[in-house]
């Protein structure tokens, strides 16, 4: 397997991005997405396995992508980074969710940004373990809620979205009470 040129995997996600508008992923045959996609059964596997491959590709794509865009400045322009991102590449997301790919998305992307909660000043003042939690349960929440907004047609403006999030994610950590501590 070679790496593929972007024509080559552009045509190809975009012929499953048309097709899986039609049938399941997992109908979608290599002989039907090369046809589609106007490319040889040779090219296809000059490059890939198996049509998963594309998809593999596009997941990784999207987190460099994504690496290389969303910055931690403050929560809210954090959040509004995210969101537009994922607004401006919904047509990969659906695909990918369509595919039934939302936990690799959701794998490829956390953990990008679980290295951006880090920069967050409410993280500093919690234990390790605390930042652990803090961050899993931020970072597939606010992931969650991006793809949820996109699956609903995004109903809200970004700026809106962001605005509702960072509000609603202001409070104040405290510690969590040790065992010996509870009540």
């Amino acid at each position: 397997m070679t790496t593929p040129t972007n024509l080559t995997q552009e045509s190809l996600f975009g012929a499953i991005a048309r097709l899986i508008n039609k049938k399941s992923f997992s109908d979608i045959s290599v002989s039907e997405l090369t046809r589609v996609a106007g490319i040889s059964r040779p090219t296809f596997y000059r490059h890939y396995h198996n049509i998963m491959d594309i998809l593999t590709v596009a997941l990784t794509s999207l987190q460099q992508d994504f690496q290389a865009t969303v910055t931690f400045h403050d929560n809210y322009q954090y959040i509004l980074q995210t969101i537009l991102f994922f607004q401006h590449h919904h047509t990969t997301v659906q695909v990918l969710l369509q595919a039934g790919q939302e936990t690799a998305l959701q794998q490829k992307v956390a953990t990008t940004m679980a290295e951006l909660s880090y920069q967050k000043n409410s993280v500093a003042a919690l234990s390790d373990l605390e930042a652990q939690y803090y961050v899993t349960y931020h970072t597939t929440g606010l992931l969650s809620v991006i793809l949820d907004w996109i699956n609903n047609g995004q109903p809200e403006s970004p700026e809106a979205l962001a605005r509702f999030l960072n509000d609603n994610s202001r409070q104040l950590y405290k510690p969590m009470p040790k065992k010996s501590e509870e009540g």
